[in-house]
């Protein structure tokens, strides 16, 4: 298990590119949720392996739903960047 400063890290999502993941990490990070990528290395040293084991997204498990609103677009406020 994950942890940063004693709290628990978590999967957000999997994204089968490196770009995908650091699109929705910049989302993530312009709405004050710290986000990290894991397995960024591997797709992009072994990119034949990247549809196998993905690029994982990461945020703190205290973050996870208000991070599956801003990306899901089920959140009240209207930032621009997601079609409703």
């Amino acid at each position: 298990m994950e942890s940063v400063n004693n709290e628990k890290v978590v999967v957000f999502r999997t994204y089968n590119t490196l770009f995908e993941a650091n699109v929705v990490k910049e989302l993530l990070a312009s709405n004050d949720i710290p986000s990290m990528i894991k397995n960024e290395h591997t797709t992009v040293l072994l990119p034949m392996f990247s549809p196998m084991s993905g690029v994982a997204l990461m945020v703190l498990e205290k973050d996870l739903a208000k991070a599956q609103e801003i990306v899901d677009g089920t959140n009240n406020s209207d930032n621009g960047l997601i079609e409703k």
